[in-house]
């Protein structure tokens, strides 16, 4: 039941937002700014508060029903983190570090295959894999995520649990600004 609602959610939140934003070629972000999200600066102070460093990549993206900022930021201690804000009301939900896919903390825990967590990701969400991380949350866990550029012609992020296998997340991106680090 949880996987079908995995993909139901996101498939009906497309949809509403194709409809909504895409829905011709005048669409643009008129519609996010009646959302009364908090300013970019007040998620990106706390972002830095929390992960000193110097940001290089910001995302808006939906997950659920709340729109987020994701900050890539290159902190101070020489790592790089993915730093979410809720943007209605300004404070961090989550942290994550991108390692390479040899880091022996990843590699220690992953018990599926890059290429099992992309087949999966790609059943879940069909298109192209644009982007590509593996990361490690602050909990310990370690996830591989995907951005996916879909035939509708948005981009879906799409995390995999690197020891279930099982869909964390699958999250509409709305825009993103910076460049990936490669």
């Amino acid at each position: 039941m949880k996987t079908l609602l995995l993909k139901i959610v996101p498939a009906a939140l497309a949809v509403a937002l194709s409809s909504n934003i895409y829905a011709s070629d005048q669409a643009d972000l008129d519609d996010i700014r009646g959302w009364g999200l908090v300013s970019v600066e007040t998620c990106l102070d706390a972002a830095l508060d929390t992960v000193p460093g110097n940001a290089r990549k910001l995302e808006l993206k939906m997950e659920g029903d709340d729109p987020t900022y994701e900050f890539e930021i290159d902190a101070r201690d020489g790592n790089t983190y993915n730093v979410e804000c809720n943007a209605e009301e300004g404070f961090i939900t989550e942290i994550e570090r991108s390692v390479a896919a040899d880091d022996p903390v990843f590699v220690k825990y992953a018990k599926i295959t890059e290429a099992q967590a992309r087949a999966t990701a790609l059943d879940f969400n069909p298109g192209k894999v644009v982007s590509n991380e593996y990361e490690i949350g602050m909990d310990g866990s370690v996830t591989y995520e995907y951005d996916i550029q879909t035939t509708l012609g948005y981009e879906v992020k799409v995390d995999v649990n690197a020891v279930t296998g099982e869909i964390e997340e699958a999250n509409i991106e709305l825009y993103e600004i910076g460049m990936e680090q490669e």
